[in-house]
């Protein structure tokens, strides 16, 4: 699917992912691209970006269209985005769940929907596509729009679709406003609901503005469910294990006990674990995923983003990448003790970031949170 038209496409994020994905945006030079950069700031708009990137080389200074500190400060004018990207890691148990990030986009779309022509209102679509880890995230998002102040349906409000992007890629923010990325971009993308046309139009229409041919690689979806709890073969086991451990992948092997311990002790039972959860949902993984995902990575020294929050005493994915798991696994009668091991090791160091973070206080007197 190919187009003359120019989209205007918003980057929530500005990490290892989101730069590269505004980067390649940016190189297909088929939309005008917004970064939202928080921590960053000041450094991106001054000086620019450092990019050591596999796909595109070393790229020094660059900037996406534009650069706004807030998501608030993106929708002042009422903009109308084609495609808002969201990248940011998704916290539901944090103080930015992915629905409070997206309502003020939502409703400034919606907004400046609303003084178009009838036939610039036909036309416009606002596509929110979740470039994050785990399985049911779309749901926080439909609840959304399903809101009674946002009807989407092309009368009352913009038509909306939501698409899935399941991104394997090797990308971290090593200093600010600085990314190296080892690990070639490789976008899966799809549609949440496969019955909807339109969504699934959407998702050529988008692999026609992001790809850059012999850069990076974009894979049609149609199986959304199935490749997000493939993802999970990794990042919910992986990702935690490092992040428990505070090592990078290559040393938490290398520092297991006997006989391999970290691979065959710790993380094939827990990935075994996913694919006995994916089987009883309906989604058959085969076993030689596990060789994929553990091989891949152990001779980068990779810090898998769970490890690089942990150093950073930042909050975590853990439940939509561990705790919906196996919300799904209890309801399908699935055991995971493994995993649930993993999640509530996890989960400690999640509160006492938290508390590090004046988001919890411990009553010491009667030991207790408050």
């Amino acid at each position: 699917m190919s187009t003359n038209q120019r989209f205007n496409t918003l980057v929530i994020g500005s990490g290892g992912v989101a730069t590269i994905t505004a980067l390649s945006l940016d190189i297909k030079n088929k939309s005008d691209v917004t970064m939202i950069v928080r921590s960053d700031y000041e450094k991106a708009v001054a000086d620019g970006y450092s990019i050591d990137s596999c796909d595109y080389g070393i790229v020094e200074g660059w900037r996406p269209t534009k650069i706004y500190k807030s998501v608030e400060e993106s929708v002042a004018k009422d903009e109308f985005y084609d495609y808002v990207l969201v990248t940011t890691k998704n916290i539901p148990d944090g103080p930015t769940p992915v629905s409070k990030i997206l309502e003020p986009v939502v409703q400034s779309c919606f907004k400046s929907w609303s003084s178009l022509s009838e036939e610039q209102k036909a036309k416009k679509v606002l596509s929110i596509i979740l470039i994050q880890n785990g399985i049911d995230i779309e749901k926080e998002v439909y609840d959304l729009l399903n809101a009674d102040h946002l009807v989407a349906d092309g009368i009352h409000g913009p038509k909306v679709v939501l698409l899935s992007g399941v991104q394997m890629i090797g990308s971290t923010r090593t200093a600010p406003a600085t990314i190296q990325q080892k690990g070639q971009d490789y976008l899966i993308l799809g549609a949440f609901d496969q019955n909807d046309k339109l969504a699934k139009q959407k998702v050529l229409e988008f692999k026609d503005i992001y790809l850059n041919e012999g850069k990076n690689v974009v894979e049609i979806d149609d199986k959304v469910r199935w490749s997000r709890w493939r993802k999970l073969v990794y990042n919910a086991t992986i990702n935690p294990l490092t992040a428990i451990v505070c090592l990078d992948f290559s040393r938490s092997l290398l520092f297991g006990a006997a006989d391999e311990a970290t691979e065959f002790q710790i993380l094939r039972p827990a990935m075994r674990e996913i694919l006995d959860i994916a089987k009883a949902d309906g989604h058959i993984i085969d076993e030689s995923v596990m060789d994929f995902m553990i091989s891949g990575d152990k001779k980068m020294f990779y810090k898998p983003s769970m490890m690089v929050d942990t150093e950073r005493h930042q909050l975590m994915e853990i439940e939509v990448i561990l705790g919906n798991p196996i919300r799904t696994a209890k309801k399908l009668a699935v055991p995971t003790p493994y995993l649930s091991m993993l999640y509530n090791i996890a989960h400690i160091i999640q509160v006492s970031n938290k508390e590090k973070m004046g988001l919890v206080e411990v009553d010491e007197v009667n030991v207790a949170l408050k």
